[in-house]
């Protein structure tokens, strides 16, 4: 599973792909500049931009809130996770522009935004799965061990947990970096000397090692989130079965099964969100793998940068769109949020919120429920 998709164009494969025959394939040049530009340029960039605002905004109002709960923690962080995400993702928009050589740069910008877009934004994504699959399990947790849940995920130990999380998807980096680099070369297409990538005599060695661990990482994380989420779906709905059995005071069974249901729905939003906007990656990756012709330089080399057109498109909602999963289910994100921007809403909408949150939650979770 390769996050980096149309990104993780090399030298080589930038030369072959300007040396490939015009007119081959399913979709012509023309189609294939038009959906780059529309998803890449237009559409991924106006999100964005409106993500990186999101993202900054739920990272004050989460400090705002105090980081002194796990899951406080883990959003904290996958805020961060999400910021680098759109940031490189930007970047990566402005190179594959499909007008960009009209600059006239002495930069190859598809072959620089390897090392400063692609695989960054790969790393980062990874990160933001990995996230998610922590916070599930930690609900998962909640839901098997209600009583031992504050002493086994402490807030220390999550800051640990998502240190770890950061520094082994980052590390895996470290012989791709050590083996490639940006250096002058000549380039007949055009006739000139440009900024391009260079490769190191131990680059082959290295490769399919970096492609190892990222492909690794890539499916564990996102294979464990399915699972983690489907338990979560199943095992809320019989935890809430039992406890309206068991407790005999009305009121409080239905505040009980209401706050788990505001917390965990919250949760498995997040990680469907993540699922849905993620299943393109893979579907793309897994046709990489076994269709020679869909790849950077195959036949349908068109229909290849198209469909990851829509994979980049994907991965900029899924770290935008956070922002109001959290204001539609948190009172204390809501709060929070309206004491960091008064202007928007009121006290009155905020008092409404709060009466109709429970009817929103279970009505979130019932959705859920019907879609899984």
């Amino acid at each position: 599973m390769n996050f980096n998709g149309s990104a993780g164009l090399t030298a080589s494969e930038n030369k072959g792909a300007n040396t490939s025959v015009e007119g081959q394939g399913l979709l012509s040049d023309e189609a294939r500049i038009v959906f780059i530009f529309v998803n890449h340029v237009v559409l991924s960039t106006a999100i964005g931009l409106f993500g990186i605002a999101a993202n900054v905004i739920n990272m004050c109002v989460f400090l705002k809130e105090g980081l002194n709960t796990s899951m406080n923690v883990s959003f904290f962080a996958m805020a961060i996770s999400d910021l680098v995400s759109l940031v490189t993702l930007l970047w990566l928009n402005v190179c594959l522009n499909p007008y960009i050589d009209n600059v006239n740069s002495d930069i190859v910008f598809t072959e620089v935004q390897y090392l400063t877009a692609g695989w960054p934004h790969g790393c980062a994504a990874r990160i933001t799965s990995w996230i998610t699959v922590y916070i599930t399990a930690e609900r998962c947790i909640s839901i098997l061990l209600p009583l031992k849940v504050k002493r086994i995920v402490t807030p220390k130990r999550s800051v640990a947990a998502l240190t770890v999380i950061y520094l082994i998807n980052i590390l895996t980096l470290v012989p791709e970096y050590s083996t490639v680099y940006f250096d002058w070369n000549f380039y007949p297409s055009k006739n000139r000397t440009m900024l391009g990538l260079a490769f190191r005599s131990n680059r082959p060695i290295t490769e399919g090692l970096v492609f190892t661990f990222h492909a690794s990482l890539a499916i564990v994380s996102f294979i464990s989130v399915i699972l983690l989420t489907a338990i979560l779906v199943a095992r809320l709905n019989s935890t809430g079965k039992w406890r309206k059995s068991t407790v005999s005071n009305l009121k409080q069974n239905e505040a009980t099964i209401a706050r788990d249901r505001k917390t965990i729905a919250m949760v498995i939003l997040v990680a469907i969100i993540l699922i849905v906007c993620y299943t393109p990656t893979v579907v793309f990756s897994i046709l990489s793998s076994t269709l020679p012709d869909f790849s950077v330089v195959g036949k349908e080399s068109n229909v290849f940068h198209s469909a990851w057109s829509f994979a980049f498109l994907a991965h900029s909602v899924n770290a935008s769109v956070n922002i109001f999963t959290y204001y539609k289910m948190s009172s204390k994100y809501r709060k929070n949020f309206h004491k960091l921007f008064p202007a928007i809403g009121s006290g009155q909408r905020e008092e409404e919120g709060r009466k109709s949150e429970e009817d929103l939650t279970a009505y979130s979770f019932s959705t859920i429920n019907s879609t899984i």
